[in-house]
């Protein structure tokens, strides 16, 4: 399944936004700091959220070369995931 065929229903959630070293190299939030996250507690907190995740672990980011990409359910605009997911790594 290609990841063209979400488009409209889920949206694209890469580990990269949370860990890559510059916004210009695709981080999407401010720097987490001491508290650090991989891929399966981010894929956690999505299924808290209840975002309906689909993993896949192996797609490579492709500025930074961080692997990691959770197609989530698209139930508000992609930075208001963000913004709900990052709150909960800073609970």
């Amino acid at each position: 399944m290609s990841l063209r065929d979400y488009k409209g229903e889920k949206v694209a959630i890469w580990l990269a936004y949370f860990l890559a070293s510059s916004r210009g190299k695709g981080r999407k939030v401010k720097k987490i700091g001491e508290k650090r996250i991989d891929f399966n507690s981010l894929l956690v907190i999505c299924q808290k959220l209840g975002l309906d995740p689909v993993p896949f672990p192996d797609k490579i980011h492709p500025a930074t070369g961080i692997p990691g990409l959770i197609m989530v359910n698209k139930i508000e605009g992609k930075y208001k995931i963000i913004k709900m997911i990052m709150k909960e790594i800073l609970k």
